[in-house]
């Protein structure tokens, strides 16, 4: 192997391995109460800290960007500028896919056990699926396209989201390896898996965006 082999495999795994550390950092307040109280009884507590979670991935997926366009940028300064510069957005992505996912929970659990229940409930796991894919999408596009204000980028995502299924099956894919290792071995599969996932996450997502990005 060439020596800039080496440099390039070294350089991939310190990415991955800081921004774990990083979106770790960024969404401490989620990850205490998830992991250091029993979520059954603690999830008032856990609701308000999981829209933290959209700037943290925003950034994460700012750092692959740039990563992929020079293997010298910097990881940590440049993880913190694009977690001041992408905050807001992320956190609107966030905290209404959070919003309308405790909704349909909600729903959900109002037709657990009823007649209606056996039409309502697999529509509203179909509407869940789709927040949550449109979501991860629009993290991504909230880097990729700066420009453009999230509503307009919203329905772009879902859109994309779903003529694409095989890139948001992948995501979903990542993220379930990436929940089953911390249910697992929490520590260890967040300071590990965290950005290996995330950057399956990314990859997928800037492909499913390629018509919002060739339009940019």
């Amino acid at each position: 192997m060439r020596h800039e082999t080496y440099d390039r495999v070294f350089g991939t795994a310190y990415t991955l391995l800081a921004t774990s550390a990083l979106v770790v950092v960024a969404s401490a307040p989620f990850l205490a109460v998830l992991l250091l109280t029993p979520v059954v009884t603690s999830w008032p507590l856990l609701l308000p800290t999981v829209p933290l979670l959209g700037p943290a991935v925003a950034a994460a997926h700012a750092v692959f960007t740039a990563a992929a366009q020079d293997e010298g940028a910097p990881v940590v300064r440049g993880y913190l500028r694009a977690w001041r510069r992408h905050a807001r957005r992320a956190l609107a992505v966030s905290g209404t896919a959070t919003a309308v996912l405790l909704v349909v929970a909600v729903d959900i659990r109002a037709a657990w056990g009823t007649s209606a229940g056996a039409v309502a409930i697999p529509v509203l796991a179909v509407l869940a699926v789709l927040t949550a894919v449109t979501a991860l999408v629009a993290l991504t596009a909230v880097v990729e396209r700066p420009d453009l204000p999230v509503r307009r980028l919203v329905p772009a995502c879902l859109a994309l989201a779903v003529r694409a299924p095989h890139f948001t099956l992948t995501s979903l894919a990542a993220l379930w390896v990436l929940a089953s290792a911390v249910s697992a071995a929490p520590v260890l599969a967040i300071a590990l898996l965290t950005g290996p996932a995330l950057y399956v996450v990314w990859v997928g997502s800037r492909a499913t965006l390629r018509p919002v990005r060739a339009a940019a």
